[in-house]
């Protein structure tokens, strides 16, 4: 488990992709997936809901939003004049980044 969470938890800059398909994003899912899967020696079609909890490993969706909410995190309590300026930007506040940084903390259950 130390294997994997060193080297799938580690996806640089994840927290400041703003651009990108919901397929690519589910491939990267299934990909992450599948290393896990493969590590226990689990079947490919399993749930892995259970294995993710029993290993206190955490799905790739846990990993994006902590890394998002550490930066944001960050960003929010620094006061670095240059940051300062950029988090002050109608950029920083209305931009694509803060928008994705939103919707993934922020998840709201349809239904």
């Amino acid at each position: 488990m130390e294997l994997f969470r060193s080297h799938c938890y580690s996806i640089y800059c994840n927290s400041l992709w703003s651009r990108y398909k919901v397929a690519t994003m589910n491939r990267l899912k299934v990909c992450h997936n599948d290393t896990l899967k493969r590590l226990l020696g689990l079947s490919r079609w399993c749930s892995l809901s259970m294995a993710f909890a029993r290993n206190g490993v955490n799905n790739l969706d846990v990993i994006r939003r902590h890394s998002v909410f550490s930066l944001r995190s960050r960003v929010e309590l620094s006061t670095n004049s240059i940051i300062t300026s950029v988090r002050q930007s109608s950029a920083y506040v209305c931009g694509p980044i803060q928008q994705r940084w939103l919707g993934l903390l922020f998840v709201q259950n349809v239904g």
